[in-house]
């Protein structure tokens, strides 16, 4: 019994492979388009060159933000080395479109007289690319978030300012990561991992 579930398994097989050559033989066969349809193309098109990014609509009620996120998109861009920023829109092939939703500082922990020795700040944005040349949105991502928890009395201290700039500079990155990978769980905390921010 054993032995003939093999040789069918065999047969079938060999039916498969022969089918599979034939069809590579022919050019625009059903194997070949199921393998580009498989592979597909990245988020960004593999003729897209040149990215121009929007300044950011601040809709946090926080005006240092928007500034800040631009310069952080811009560098984190370049850095990536994919894609070149492009200044004039009607030069470029792409059109990254950012609004920042919620600038957050929640109190943590409090000590025994009463002050939140603990914070975190935690910012949220929207981005949207769009692939000019062909008039088509290439993603649409809702609450792309930062956050980092910081203590202006506990060690390691830290400032304010300096928090925000840490996290508008990861939220650039986690921003230019979708743009150019479709993904940015690389950047994920296991906080995010295990349960989403509320």
């Amino acid at each position: 019994m054993k032995k003939f579930i093999l040789i069918i398994a065999m047969a079938a097989t060999l039916a498969a492979a022969s089918g599979c050559l034939s069809d590579i033989r022919d050019e625009g066969t059903t194997v070949g388009k199921i393998v580009e349809r498989f592979e597909g193309e990245p988020v960004v098109p593999r003729s897209a060159n040149r990215l121009h990014i929007v300044p950011p609509v601040n809709a946090s009620g926080n005006d240092m933000l928007a500034p800040i996120l631009f310069d952080r998109l811009r560098e984190a861009i370049s850095m990536d080395g994919r894609l070149g920023v492009e200044t004039d829109s009607s030069r470029a092939d792409l059109r990254l479109e950012t609004r920042i939703t919620r600038y957050q500082i929640q109190r943590m922990k409090y000590d025994e007289i009463g002050r939140a020795v603990v914070k975190r700040m935690w910012i949220t944005a929207d981005a949207r690319c769009t692939d000019i040349r062909r008039d088509r949105m290439l993603f649409h991502e809702a609450d792309i978030q930062s956050f980092r928890e910081y203590s202006e009395f506990i060690a390691p201290i830290e400032s304010e300012a300096r928090v925000m700039e840490y996290v508008l500079s990861d939220l650039a990155k986690r921003i230019a990561l979708k743009t150019v990978t479709g993904w940015y769980t690389e950047r994920m905390t296991d906080i995010e991992r295990r349960k989403p921010l509320r």
